[in-house]
């Protein structure tokens, strides 16, 4: 029972001062620039998408329902950031597109998040993040997720380290 109390409170630790810490030091680039990390994601999408995307698109690789996904979306269109176009073959379905501002937003935050991420390297170095990292899907994978019986598609530290030799 001892540890199971010593497991607990070291888990409710990491939760109160480490996961939310994080959470709101890797947000905030975004929400210095205005947007909420989730936006500058939907941004991020759509800048880095090979071909037309839309809002259906954005929902399912967030893992969102579309209203969800419609409501930051609409935030983002009443900012300039991004506009809609109805494609020719079917008017209902609207590709969605960067503004010039919000191309800018979206670049200006990624850039700081990976001076950010560069900046962590320094001390943390990238074998240990990597680890880090495949710890923390593996445990999502088995215990939040419920796909312990799913192989992850990410790519681990041992993969990569095995493709560079």
């Amino acid at each position: 029972m001892n540890e199971d109390m010593e497991l607990f409170n070291r888990f409710s630790h990491m939760y109160l001062h480490g996961f939310k810490n994080l959470s709101d030091m890797f947000a905030e680039p975004a929400t210095e620039h205005g947007i909420t990390l989730d936006e500058f994601y939907i941004l991020y999408d759509i800048a880095e998408a090979k071909g037309k995307i839309r809002l259906m698109d954005i929902a399912e690789t967030h893992g969102v329902t579309r209203s969800a996904i419609s409501r930051l979306i609409g935030r983002l269109l009443r900012k300039d950031y991004l506009y809609q176009e109805a494609e020719d073959h079917d008017r209902r379905n609207k590709v969605l597109k960067l503004t010039p501002e919000g191309a800018r937003i979206e670049h200006v935050v990624f850039s700081e998040l990976l001076q950010r991420n560069r900046a962590w390297s320094q001390s943390f170095n990238l074998a240990k993040q990597y680890q880090t990292l495949d710890l923390v899907d593996e445990f999502m994978d088995q215990f939040v997720n419920n796909n312990a019986g799913k192989q992850s598609e990410k790519a681990s530290y041992a993969d990569i380290k095995r493709a560079e030799a």
